[in-house]
């Protein structure tokens, strides 16, 4: 489908590109070009930021060979599953075992195998391709809608790899997040050993629990999807602003609606009748909106992930017609907790909501681009944190755009922005749905062809 998931637009403005020279200001970037990346807390505006450019400077030895390991890197894609997959929006790799889940828009979740071996005298586990098992192992499709952009958008699981989470919509449009039992009829072993190629696993419809039923019936738009299993153990749940155009009822700025927000549910922790609880470190528990909201001021969070090794939570959001954003939420400001990120007072760094004046302490995007080049709606990705492109790549966040199919990537330190770049491949045109993390940190890209494929060198 050409347009699903992103917001047609007729529009195409051509904005400034926001450019950063490889000679950032010392200040910024003293020491962290030679160490990990840094945790600094996120800059505010209430108004468009500087168009002046940088200052210049000498970035040290060490800071040059990052930069220039980044601009030589050149990927391509490795099909693991080359077809067979009607439309895949979402993938994860079940904790402690060899298999991937996969979400297709249409309501069925798929089972893959990773096909592996061990190495007796080192004990390396090694991966030898991945066997795509035939049937759904979950069809909702029977309640699911894919009208515009609606559909089975994500998937998620608990730590014991034993609740699947599911984020779909419903037939009369609501987002709907629901848990299931996962059972396997044959023995796991346990950590460290490699269970049978062809684990069998089972869920019973009937073990379905609807934990959130968001209203959302008037547009097909801006249905967010995004399910992930925190690092704190909580599930974080990305939510549209409900489309229309520029936000109409402001419900993005709503503390008093789902829409337009990343939630924060404990769904381990429903009692007496409540099918979740709420984590009681949420900035709206005590009053001033819902307590199940994270972050608010989102248009259509088109995908969300926290980097494995600082914690930082990276979420790319779909502009309206002309920016796509790019925000960085540190670890030590909880990884955004009750940040806005200002839509629809603000679309990327510029302004777009002409009348008023914004609220103080908005949340300016890490990086933004605009749509010329045929780009147009932002896929979010992943923090690289693998092994086998570490030098390339390491600490590199991987994102892409639907339109174009391209991959980029973005090599930033301590809220600064380093360089962004292509990295010479693509999903093609209107085809980079999605990526996927597994737990080595290697990332592959779900295309809307119906293949799933490795980033390699």
């Amino acid at each position: 489908m050409a347009s699903a998931f992103h917001h047609h637009r007729s529009a195409r403005t051509r904005s400034a590109v926001a450019v950063i020279t490889l000679a950032m200001t010392l200040a910024l970037v003293a020491g962290a070009c030679t160490g990990d990346e840094g945790d600094a807390a996120p800059t505010t505006t209430t108004s468009p930021p500087p168009t002046t450019a940088p200052t210049t400077t000498t970035i040290d030895a060490a800071g040059q060979a990052l930069i220039a390991a980044f601009q030589d890197t050149s990927i391509r894609l490795d099909p693991v599953i080359p077809n067979g997959l009607d439309y895949p929006t979402a993938m994860v790799q079940r904790p402690g075992r060899n298999q991937w889940w996969i979400a297709e828009r249409p309501g069925r979740i798929r089972v893959a195998t990773v096909n592996s071996s061990r190495n007796r005298a080192t004990g390396e586990i090694k991966q030898e391709g991945i066997t795509l098992l035939p049937g759904a192992v979950l069809d909702i499709s029977s309640t699911t809608s894919t009208d515009g952009e609606r559909g089975l958008l994500g998937i998620a699981f608990s730590t014991d790899g034993r609740t699947l989470y599911v984020d779909h919509t419903s037939q009369e449009g609501d987002v709907v997040v629901a848990a299931y039992a996962v059972e396997d009829l044959r023995a796991f072993a346990g950590p460290g050993t490699p269970p049978p190629v062809a684990t069998v696993v089972k869920i019973d419809p009937a073990s379905r629990v609807e934990l959130l039923d968001i209203e959302h019936k008037e547009n097909t738009n801006h249905n967010g999807g995004q399910l992930v299993l925190g690092p704190d153990g909580y599930l974080y749940i990305g939510v549209g602003d409900g489309g229309g155009t520029g936000d109409p009822e402001n419900r993005a700025q709503d503390k008093d609606s789902l829409l337009g927000k990343i939630l924060r549910i404990d769904p381990a922790g429903g009692n007496l009748g409540q099918r979740y609880a709420v984590p009681p470190d949420n900035p709206f528990v005590a009053g001033g909106g819902r307590p199940e909201i994270h972050l608010y001021g989102v248009r259509n969070p088109w995908r969300f992930s926290f980097d494995r090794e600082t914690g930082a939570l990276w979420v790319a959001d779909v502009g309206q017609g002309a920016i796509e954003e790019i925000n960085r939420l540190p670890a030590d400001t909880a990884a955004g907790r009750g940040a806005n990120l200002g839509w629809s007072w603000f679309e990327g760094d510029q302004r777009f909501r002409p009348e008023g004046t914004p609220p103080r302490g908005l949340v300016k995007p890490l990086h933004t681009y605009d749509h010329s080049e045929g780009r147009c709606s932002i896929t979010g990705g992943f923090v690289y944190r693998g092994v086998d492109l570490e030098d390339e790549l390491g600490a590199v966040y991987v994102y892409g755009d639907y339109c174009t199919g391209e991959i980029r990537g973005l090599l930033s330190r301590q809220g600064v922005v380093l360089a962004d770049r292509g990295l010479g491949a693509g999903a093609g045109q209107n085809g980079l749905v999605s990526f996927a993390q597994d737990e080595q940190g290697e990332l592959y890209v779900l295309a809307a062809n119906g293949s799933i494929s490795k980033i390699v060198r």
